[in-house]
């Protein structure tokens, strides 16, 4: 939802690659000063305050909340290294079992505001426990350096995937294994990297590649701890003149929402829509009542309620006065989190669109970062949500009209197989037959 939130995503993406080594950050525990010690516990009592005076519903907390707090207190006084104090408020908040609550190292959020913004352009998500190229950006490193979508990424360097992409996934958090893999992939401009894959034949390949920071197609924007991102802003008329959206974040309103009008107006006698949010992590909550204003005919309706702890906040959309009327297909995926899962689920639940894809990240809540007298991060959600229907978002995410699981051979042989879905149905509404498979949007 709010910028933190997207920010917070990538800050905890490295707490895990450092905790696995990836980093190569040393792993021997140092015992605990009694001032670090004096320290944590200031730490402890200050993220127990801010949840009980901040969290939307405190009858829900209840007895369990108060037990928590006893026990794991006690786990903190016990403790005899920073990792073990950590671990006490890590199991505080774990125990509410939500996203955008969460403790991070201070030394996972150094530089973060320095660089990191450069890229290989490829996307992988996890399939049969392997990270799968998914999509490859085009005029990307990757794609000069011959990767091809379906191939597989086994390794970075000489640290395997497969293992962390587990480690990942045991946490039972979607967006882990996202952010993780995009963290291997996502480095300093000049880096240079190693990745081993593996092509449709088994055969291992060693490719090395120089991470480039991407131009985008819109101005940089910031948000939270990092920046400043490239904006994306795609626009294409794909097979059967269908037209096609993508922007990469629900940040830089001023850049995304009249970039979103003009390509409604120019393209008004195409015969439906594919709005792809895979990836999109989300930004601002509002702009989602903006985009669905322009596919909403009607007045009064609102995607869902946000309950903050006195107050709540309608998402009513803005209806405009010439909306589009025709089929709109959106394009999700585990990496769909926040503003973009509000405006997925709106749209289904008031039946504007068709959802195509995979789950969602299940991570809609608005949070906030604070540092804490330790040095590290504190990150805690302030409201809840529920969507138009009722459905609360958080944990379960947004459920695909029509499940498209990531498969290496498929996309190989198929291309894009959410994009292919999407225009198949659509011309399904005006003729029974099925349409052909069809690449990305930018390699056609």
């Amino acid at each position: 939802m709010k910028p933190s939130s997207f920010s917070c995503s990538v800050l905890l993406a490295l707490v895990v690659l450092s905790g696995s080594g990836c980093l190569g950050l040393p792993g021997k525990a140092q015992p605990m000063s009694s001032d670090q010690k004096a320290l944590y516990r200031e730490s402890f009592q200050l993220v127990c305050d801010r949840i009980d005076t901040t969290f939307w519903d405190p009858d829900a907390l209840g007895e369990k909340w108060a037990q928590s707090k006893d026990i794991q207190r006690a786990q903190l006084e016990a403790a005899s290294t920073a990792g073990e104090a950590r671990k006490a408020m890590h199991g505080l908040l774990s125990g509410l079992n939500l996203s955008h609550f969460g403790i991070i190292p201070g030394s996972a959020s150094e530089g973060l505001g320095e660089g990191g913004s450069a890229e290989t352009g490829a996307v992988l998500r996890v399939g049969d426990g392997r990270a799968v190229v998914v999509r490859i950006e085009g005029d990307s490193p990757a794609e000069h350096a011959g990767i091809l979508a379906g191939e597989i990424v086994v390794a970075v360097g000489d640290r395997q995937l497969e293992p962390l992409i587990e480690q990942w996934a045991a946490d039972g958090n979607k967006y882990l294994p996202v952010q993780g893999m995009a963290s291997a992939m996502q480095g300093s401009a000049g880096d240079t990297r190693t990745y081993t894959i593996e092509d449709a034949d088994g055969i291992l390949r060693d490719v090395e590649v120089t991470l480039e920071t991407p131009t985008g197609t819109g101005k940089p924007v910031k948000f939270g701890h990092i920046g400043p991102v490239p904006l994306r802003l795609e626009k294409n008329l794909v097979e059967g003149g269908y037209l096609y959206l993508r922007f990469n974040m629900f940040l830089g309103p001023m850049q995304v929402m009249p970039w979103f009008q003009k390509a409604l107006e120019k393209h008004a006698d195409a015969p439906g829509l594919v709005l792809d949010l895979r990836g999109n992590p989300g930004g601002l909550g509002l702009m989602a009542c903006g985009i669905a204003g322009w596919l909403i005919e009607g007045e009064g309706l609102e995607l869902g309620v946000m309950q903050f702890r006195d107050s709540k906040m309608k998402f009513v959309v803005n209806p405009r006065l010439d909306p589009w009327q025709k089929p709109v297909a959106i394009l999700v995926d585990e990496g769909s989190a926040s503003t973009s899962e509000i405006l997925a689920q709106g749209l289904q639940d008031l039946g504007v669109a068709r959802i195509f894809g995979r789950t969602t990240a299940g991570a809609a809540l608005p949070s906030m970062i604070v540092r804490l007298p330790c040095g590290d991060l504190l990150q805690y959600a302030i409201a809840g949500y529920r969507s138009h229907s009722g459905r609360v978002l958080e944990g379960d995410g947004v459920i695909p009209d029509e499940v498209i699981e990531v498969d290496a051979e498929k996309i190989r042989e198929q291309g894009d197989l959410e994009l292919a879905a999407a225009l198949r149905w659509m011309e399904s509404l005006s003729s029974p037959e099925d349409g052909a498979a069809v690449q990305p949007p930018d390699q056609q």
